[in-house]
């Protein structure tokens, strides 16, 4: 029996014997979101809403983020127009905590303290009771 001539080419020169050659794609990252249009409150981000002087004095002197209201009002403001909103303000606590986006610097000491004791007096006193993948609950009764 006579043997099969071949020739030993690579990968690329055999797709591009089939399919014509590959085109380069540019593989680049995209471009990083630009998260300050979000960032922007419909009031000066220096002023804390008068709603938010009446939530924080509602809170006990433990839980109360003062640190938080004085170097981020934006946020305080947002957390005293979401406090009741069980599962809302919950979410929006932990991406506060957590960072999701990969690129953030993180809060001063103090504020993290200030969200820690506040994330942990609204576990306590709201009972939010989340589902499972399989229909079980999970948290509060």
């Amino acid at each position: 029996m006579d043997s099969i001539p071949y020739e030993t080419v690579s990968l690329e020169e055999a797709k591009a014997s089939v399919h014509g050659p590959i085109a380069k794609v540019d593989t680049a990252p995209p471009p990083k979101k630009n998260w300050t249009p979000s960032r922007l409150p419909s009031q000066n981000a220096n002023d804390l809403a008068p709603a938010t002087f009446k939530w924080l004095a509602t809170l006990p002197k433990e839980a109360r983020p003062n640190a938080l209201a004085l170097k981020f009002p934006r946020i305080a403001n947002r957390l005293a127009e979401i406090w009741k909103r069980p599962l809302q303000c919950e979410r929006y606590m932990d991406d506060l905590i957590t960072d999701v986006r990969g690129d953030r610097q993180g809060f001063p000491p103090d504020v993290v303290s200030d969200l820690a004791a506040l994330k942990k007096y609204f576990m306590k006193t709201n009972k939010t009771v989340h589902y499972g993948v399989w229909g079980n609950r999970i948290g509060f009764d």
